[in-house]
């Protein structure tokens, strides 16, 4: 291996990104509004395509809320009860004995019939999603599911191709999604006729490269997808396949493939080889950052590097 000839340093991938771009920082919010996806680091990017893979958290979030405080739940959660929970109080089984038909319910034998299992789950009111409670089953994540009923509580059933998944909800910020997940927009299974409705839920990474070509080309086999490309959808250095933006080097997120967001600055930089002599950054320097795979970086420090 041919030893770095630009200077490596160890950088906090999200501490430090504001000084090595030398710009303000901007909230991401204006970026979620737009509807943007892809190439995004952190729980304040957000998606374009709610049936293709997106990057964690690769959701909208609400408005700030009255008291300047940062939003804790995705606007495509609504409010209410917290889907995410899978024990949400506001939807325990009334007691059947404190009703006045209690006795009708109860069998022959004095035993009164358990109450059918509920979770909190998303669903739309006059054209604007709620969180609400709603019958629940037992399945699992991964499980095949046609409905609501089928999952158990805390997972929504969403479409995956032609077929229902229950997969676990992530409405809320402080919910991580478990190892070799990540938090992406899938459209929820719904009847037929009814509005369309997507949701927040953790679905399995691709474990990709970010070397990846994007395109792919035709003598190479790819693990993305055509029109995705490979992409850091966690903080811990998870990746998958997501549709790219169009951000390159110094512009506002969402990124091109190839380049990833900084959260503290909602601002794209070009990704790099730290194994080799030329890692491609123009006048910059290649950085290693924390939550980036081994082998990869950013160009920083001088410039942002060619590409832009």
């Amino acid at each position: 291996m041919v030893p770095l000839a630009k200077s490596v340093l160890l950088v906090s991938l999200f501490g430090v990104f504001a000084a090595l771009s030398g710009a303000s920082c901007s909230s991401v919010d204006s970026q979620e509004a737009a509807g943007g996806g892809g190439g995004c680091i952190g729980p304040a990017c957000n998606p374009e395509d709610a049936g293709r893979d997106q990057i964690v958290a690769d959701v909208p979030t609400p408005d700030a809320a009255v008291d300047g405080q940062p939003p804790t739940t995705n606007a495509l959660c609504g409010s209410g009860c917290l889907p995410d929970d899978p024990n949400p109080v506001e939807c325990d089984p009334t007691d059947a004995s404190a009703s006045p038909d209690a006795s009708a319910d109860a069998d022959p034998d004095g035993a009164t019939p358990p109450e059918p299992k509920q979770g909190c789950g998303v669903t739309l009111v006059s054209g604007n999603p709620v969180s609400a409670c709603q019958p629940a089953g037992a399945g699992q994540a991964g499980a095949p599911c046609a409905g609501a009923a089928d999952c158990a509580p805390g997972l929504a059933c969403v479409t995956e191709g032609t077929t229902g998944v229950c997969r676990p909800y992530c409405c809320e910020a402080a919910t991580s999604c478990g190892a070799a997940t990540f938090c992406a927009v899938r459209p929820l299974a719904v009847g037929s006729g009814q509005p369309p409705l997507a949701v927040p839920v953790c679905v399995p990474a691709d474990d990709c490269s970010l070397d990846e070509p994007y395109p792919c080309p035709p003598n190479k086999q790819c693990k993305c997808k055509p029109g995705t490309a490979c992409a850091l959808v966690k903080d811990d250095g998870t990746t998958s396949c997501v549709v790219p933006g169009n951000g390159r080097s110094g512009d506002k997120c969402p990124c091109a493939a190839g380049f990833v967001c900084s959260k503290t600055t909602s601002t794209c930089f070009k990704l790099c080889s730290t194994t080799t002599a030329t890692p491609d950054c123009g006048t910059g320097k290649c950085l290693v950052v924390a939550g980036l795979p081994d082998g990869f970086g950013v160009c920083g420090l001088g410039g942002y590097g060619d590409g832009g």
